[in-house]
């Protein structure tokens, strides 16, 4: 039962971003967008990428990478476009 839990909320977690990064990139409006704030939330999603490698826990590392991802499309277009 936990494991399905793990893979709810690493799939619920990764797609709640993936909406903010499709508008950021096309309509490259990010003027709503906190720089800092993004960059802190894709260090920490790394460092949960890192931590997930290290224990070896699937459904954590799937959201991390997912999330990463999503994270540096935002990141990316804030920077590109903001």
């Amino acid at each position: 039962m936990a494991i399905y839990i793990g893979y709810l909320a690493a799939f619920l977690g990764t797609v709640c971003w993936i909406p903010q990064a499709w508008k950021a990139w096309a309509t490259r409006d990010t003027s709503g967008l906190s720089l800092p704030s993004n960059l802190l939330f894709l260090t920490t999603v790394i460092l949960w990428l890192i931590y997930g490698l290290m224990i070896g826990d699937l459904p954590l590392i799937l959201a991390n990478v997912c999330a990463t991802t999503a994270m540096l499309i935002i990141v990316a277009a804030k920077l590109r476009f903001g």
